[in-house]
């Protein structure tokens, strides 16, 4: 099967999965242990935070390892809304579903949760965001990359205007980091939260980034936990060591990848739409698109059967047939919606698989409009 939605999850590099291997039968002490053995893994731990810190602009007292993208939305959140009386939030309607479930819960503890949709290019409605403020809002949540269509966020628009109103911000890294630079987001954000399997790294880690120290001991009990994962948080610094030193050759192949499946595309061009950025403020790795008339799942199972592996929207969303967060937030009507899916590429995609997708769904198309017959 050709892997087609590695904004789902990633497989691991070799270079993780050595590392994983060494530490695991290396450091096997305890980092909170008092003797040498744990001394030794205490020490890789703290190099490990170094290191991400240094990644992505930040301090290394600001990393907390959690077991991944949702866990660490989740304490983000919390903490800063621990440290603030108000009782407003504001949320991308996009947003990844932790972030709801998180927000849906708040609810049910007595904040107010307001929703903001999507413009046409795909990023948050700024002028909805200022216009959703109060004296009352404590916290505004943004994810950086949209992980169904690819858009990128205004962060530091959106952090100017949570300064100006003393808001906290928590922003969603998760499809960003290591794809592009985060050194001119750290300082201008409250807190973010990153997952090490969206970049080629082990599954069950990531880590909460913030620049509030906790101040309650629930949260200190749990972003201090007593035993890590000391093979997966030193696999996870090896794959974002990778991830940031092949970020600017992997972006030009990406491109070029996207552009040769669109121009692939050609043929039905009338029946499909491809949700893009107009001013290319977006991750060329992933194409959320649809097909007139026919549904998404269809096209994912279809491809399926052919042995391709595409998605019809985060993968924690489509197990339970939910419309994606993004369609909502861009406000399209609900059959439009069931058309959409999500083709993403990553570091194994080469051009000889991007045309054959290409020319497999232009033929599936045509067969299904009736105009050809497609091979089996």
């Amino acid at each position: 099967m050709i892997y087609f939605d590695y904004a789902a999850t990633t497989p691991m590099s070799n270079e993780a999965l050595k590392a994983y291997i060494e530490v695991a039968q290396k450091y096997y002490g305890n980092t909170n242990s008092l003797h040498d053995l744990g001394a030794q893994s205490e020490q890789l731990l703290e190099q490990c935070k170094g290191t991400l810190a240094n990644l992505i602009g930040g301090e290394r007292e600001g990393i907390y390892f959690t077991n991944g993208g949702s866990e660490s939305n989740m304490l983000g959140i919390k903490l800063l809304l621990n440290q603030d009386n108000r009782k407003h939030i504001i949320i991308s309607t996009a947003e990844h579903n932790s972030n709801h479930q998180i927000t849906r819960f708040l609810e049910l503890e007595g904040y107010k949760v307001s929703h903001i949709p999507f413009t046409r290019n795909g990023q948050i409605d700024i002028d909805f965001l200022k216009y959703e403020i109060t004296n009352d809002t404590a916290l505004v949540i943004v994810q950086h990359i949209n992980g169904e269509i690819g858009t990128i966020q205004p962060i530091n628009e959106v952090a100017e205007i949570c300064k100006r109103h003393d808001i906290f911000l928590h922003v969603d890294c998760v499809q960003s980091f290591g794809k592009i630079d985060l050194k001119n987001i750290s300082p201008v954000v409250d807190s973010l939260s990153v997952s090490s399997h969206k970049i080629y790294g082990p599954k069950g880690i990531g880590f909460l980034y913030t620049n509030h120290q906790p101040t309650t001991s629930l949260e200190q009990l749990i972003l201090h936990g007593n035993t890590y994962d000391l093979p997966g948080i030193v696999s996870f610094t090896v794959a974002a060591n990778e991830a940031i030193e092949l970020m600017e050759s992997e972006k030009k192949q990406l491109i070029e990848l996207r552009e040769a499946f669109i121009e692939q595309l050609e043929p039905i061009k009338e029946f499909i739409t491809i949700y893009e950025n107009k001013n290319q403020k977006q991750l060329p790795s992933i194409i959320g698109m649809a097909i007139e008339g026919i549904e998404g799942q269809w096209v994912m199972l279809e491809c399926n059967r052919q042995g391709y592996a595409i998605s019809t929207g985060s993968a924690c969303d489509v197990k339970y047939n939910q419309t994606p967060n993004t369609l909502r937030a861009l406000q399209e009507d609900e059959i439009k919606a069931k058309g959409f899916f999500r083709i993403s590429f990553g570091r194994q995609t080469n051009m000889n698989q991007v045309k054959e997708l290409g020319r497999f769904l232009v033929a599936m198309t045509l067969q299904y409009k009736g105009t050809v017959e497609l091979n089996p």
